[in-house]
């Protein structure tokens, strides 16, 4: 069992990011200073997609020009579309895509990213099924200066983490999509955000 689940640190850890989500309820579910960042980042000229949706969702919008979110889960897809009526967002194109991976390893969610020309995107959230597909298929995507976020990446990269559930350093423990991914990015800006319950990294394209 990884050493950092229920130790005092990470107890503390928990119950901090618990009141503060109840204080926060419009902002994503990722470490606070990582949305301080994406706070100023962010601008109204910039167009997003974002894998995996959720009351993430209003709070890119809000900051973008136009936002595509991607969802595979039926019924939390029919809630936060209710949810984007409620708050009358208008600059969000909300779609359903199966995450099912058929017999050539292909699936709508993980393709969906190629109906997007590269360089044509400023923004890419990866926290959804699949992120190892998405995460590497979305690189050419980015224009120059575009950001791409990678939610819980203490559990696909190799680099030290106070967060459970970290592969810590070991790059043994990293599968060979992610390797390729790391190895992408290499010479990219890499900033990466922790709560002490999990972790968001910022990578910004040359």
């Amino acid at each position: 069992m990884n050493p950092y689940i229920w130790t005092p640190r990470y107890i503390v850890n928990r119950v901090r990011l618990f009141f503060y989500e109840k204080r926060h309820k419009d902002e994503p579910w990722i470490p606070s200073k990582a949305v301080q960042a994406l706070d100023k980042l962010l601008t109204q000229e910039m167009r997003g997609v974002e894998f995996g949706s959720g009351r993430s969702t209003v709070w890119y919008a809000n900051r973008l020009c136009h936002l595509v979110s991607v969802e595979d889960h039926q019924e939390w897809y029919s809630a936060v579309q209710k949810q984007l009526g409620v708050d009358r967002v208008s600059n969000v194109d909300y779609v359903f895509k199966s995450s099912q991976v058929n017999d050539k390893g292909q699936s709508e969610y993980c393709n969906f990213i190629h109906t997007f020309d590269d360089e044509s995107l400023h923004f890419i959230v990866v926290d959804g099924k699949h992120r190892n597909r998405v995460a590497t298929r979305a690189l050419d995507k980015l224009a120059p200066g575009g950001i791409l976020l990678l939610d819980d990446s203490e559990r696909y990269l190799a680099y030290n983490s106070k967060a459970p559930y970290t592969i810590g350093s070991d790059l043994s423990k990293m599968t060979s999509s992610w390797k390729q991914f790391q190895n992408e990015v290499k010479h990219w800006k890499t900033t990466t955000y922790t709560n002490g319950v999990s972790d968001a990294t910022i990578f910004i394209k040359p």
